[in-house]
């Protein structure tokens, strides 16, 4: 495979620590990157852009687009992956008051990208506004590179040092009253900038080392306090703290203000200190400098903590998102057969397909459903989701074939994508994790499906069983066949579960809906209702545990977004063309008064008031009228 990274400045620490580093890494792995930095002038720009479509993918490196640079790369890349480790929505100057060229450039380019990689997770919530494919990927660096730097100091000095450009030079001067503090208390410290822009202080000695990639891990091991001021504004808080991974892997302890993701990566008195005025850096500094137990004891813990952000950890990472992004096969997807190595058919009529997240004590259940079916043309395939109570070892116990593939924790609809790629069936069945199918399901869905000569959806109802598998009731809501928009619109009648789509669908559907935590199959399912018909067995075809661990439990939250899904599909997906106006504001009334009544119950007395009063707006009802007046009361109530 080939990638094309495009970069502004390949010099900058930013592009060699998020992509340059991992270079020789991804090629073992058998991707082959060639860098390229972009040109100032439009027609060079526009010629790498052409030829961005001899190569797998292009990888974007912190670079926004101007509207012209974007539709001539989205017309000639395959994929785009975008990766940022700034704040480059805002403006450094005036971040507080934005910048509409940075603020439109940006969404321009994540809204174009396939994937977006963000560098924290205040970046990454910017670009998930406007990409449903948002990962996050911390910056890396060698560890290795610091344990086996052995330089000896030479005098008694007490070392502060910075490392950084000359763009944030100016967060350092910020604390510039501090430093001279010390300079007068301590005559032995020294405040050692590794840069390649300086300043001078009165009263403390400044030593002006010109940063070297040769040596700036020898000039940091020898400092022995780091130092990371930061101003919190829109800007400083997406900053990814490299040089706070830095001081850690050379063993110093920190002090940091308390901003972004310095914040996550210093554990106050733990790993280093916060400081956020003035004389709190005097403080810290001062405690660090005539203590050097201290000093050692803060830096070792610092050390043992960095190895999570090694090179070695985090290639892995890059390469499993690169691998998603572009459809190779990364190590992480495997056939598993654990007992004799059965490779799975790829030629199996049905893929049945299980998200999973640390569903294991139900999962071994889910899949003897499966075994058990009358239909035996069937693949299976689970995408977990990062689970980390042990499904990878269950799994591995089954004596039977199965494609088995593991993401980072990225959530329902994200597992359900990656599903629908890896499926190779004709048809798509999905099953819960903790749901089971009824032994003649499958048999029964795929007879419905082919007994069209159209493409067709076909679904059933389900049996209710507790969380030890007993059968405590089933589902007594009529089922709709043909075109049922306007009937899917009123209640939730088709699962993702015990139900079969024709593969091409999915592919060529839009997907499913990663921003929402729950009813990302609802909010697809009403989508397709437009286009497909629906076919409704008159049997159930799988059973539907409770227990307290559901995902589609009911609360405010989830509440909400069933609500959210239904006005954004009526109002803004077409589908006041399927649905009479006056059913539609019934319906969400309805939903906009079940989220305020479970807004009232778990205390959000001014969401809850916001709802029932837009409910009752909506569909002028005594009901919503009398919870509108309990929210109100129970807020004052509750100020007394």
């Amino acid at each position: 495979m080939k990638i094309l990274v495009i970069t502004n400045n390949p010099s900058r620490a930013s592009y060699r620590q998020r992509i340059g580093i991992y270079l020789e890494k991804l090629r073992e792995r058998g991707i082959y990157c060639d860098m390229v930095k972009l040109p100032r002038k439009l027609q060079k720009r526009w010629k790498i852009y052409k030829l961005s479509q001899e190569f797998d993918a292009v990888f974007l490196h912190k670079k926004r687009l101007n509207y012209l640079d974007a539709k001539v790369l989205r017309k000639y890349a395959k994929k785009i992956i975008y990766d940022f480790d700034d704040a480059v929505m805002y403006g450094t100057d005036t971040p507080e008051y934005g910048s509409a060229s940075h603020f439109f450039a940006f969404r321009r380019t994540v809204r174009l990208a396939d994937m977006v990689i963000a560098g924290n997770s205040y970046l990454a919530e910017h670009a998930k506004r406007f990409n449903n494919c948002v990962e996050i990927l911390p910056t890396g660096l060698d560890t290795g590179e610091y344990k086996n730097c052995r330089v000896e100091k030479k005098d008694n000095k007490v070392r502060l040092v910075w490392i950084g450009s000359r763009s944030t030079l100016r967060y350092l001067s910020e604390i510039k009253p501090a430093l001279e503090q010390i300079g007068l208390r301590f005559k032995n410290v020294v405040l050692r900038i590794i840069c390649d822009e300086f300043f001078d202080l009165q009263n403390m000695p400044v030593e002006k080392y010109i940063w070297r990639k040769e040596t700036e891990v020898a000039d940091l091991v020898t400092a022995d306090i780091g130092l990371a001021p930061l101003p919190d504004d829109r800007f400083t808080r997406g900053k990814c703290g490299f040089k706070i991974l830095q001081y850690a892997a050379a063993g110093l302890p920190v002090i940091t203000s308390p901003v972004g993701t310095n914040r996550e990566y210093v554990r106050d008195g733990i790993t280093g200190y916060y400081a956020s005025d003035v004389s709190q850096w005097v403080d810290k500094i001062a405690e660090l400098v005539v203590n050097a137990e201290k000093r050692r004891h803060i830096g070792r813990a610092a050390k043992a903590e960095v190895d999570k952000f090694d090179v070695n950890v985090i290639g892995p990472r890059l390469y499993r998102l690169i691998a998603d992004c572009t459809g190779i096969t990364s190590y992480s997807e495997r056939k598993v057969s654990c007992s004799v190595g059965i490779s799975v058919p790829q030629t199996k009529t049905v893929s049945i397909c299980i998200p999973t997240y640390n569903q294991k004590q139900y999962l071994k259940g889910t899949l003897n459903s499966i075994l058990e079916q009358t239909y035996k043309d069937y693949e299976i395939i689970i995408v977990d989701d990062g689970s980390d109570d042990g499904t990878a070892e269950m799994i591995k116990q089954f004596d039977f074939p199965l494609t088995y593939y593991r993401q980072q924790n990225s959530g329902d609809a994200a597992a359900r994508n990656r599903l629908v790629d890896l499926a190779k069936g004709r048809y798509i069945s999905f099953i819960d994790s903790d749901d089971l199918l009824l032994p003649d399901a499958v048999e029964r869905l795929v007879k419905a499906a082919e007994a069209q000569p159209e493409d067709i959806v076909v679904y059933g109802s389900y049996l209710r069983i507790d969380r030890d598998g007993s059968i405590c009731g089933r589902c007594k809501r009529k089922l709709y066949s043909g075109f049922i928009t306007k009937q899917l619109f009123q209640t939730i009648l088709v699962h993702s579960c015990g139900s079969i789509f024709p593969r091409k669908i999915l592919q060529n559907s839009r997907k499913f809906d990663a921003s929402l935590k729950v009813c990302s199959d609802y909010d697809l399912w009403l989508q397709l209702s437009t286009q497909y018909k629906f076919i409704a067995l008159p049997h159930p075809t799988f059973k539907r545990r409770r227990h307290p661990g559901n995902l589609s439990k009911a609360t405010f939250e989830n509440c909400l977004t069933e609500f959210q899904v239904l006005r954004r599909f009526y109002y803004e997906k077409g589908g006041d063309k399927f649905i009479p106006r006056r059913i539609a504001a019934k319906i969400l009334s309805e939903k906009a008064r079940r989220a305020g009544r479970y807004a009232i119950r778990e205390g959000l007395y001014d969401r809850a008031s916001e709802l029932l009063a837009q409910s009752f707006r909506q569909y002028p009802n005594l009901e919503s009228l009398i919870h509108l007046t309990r929210a109100v009361a129970s807020k004052r109530w509750a100020s007394f």
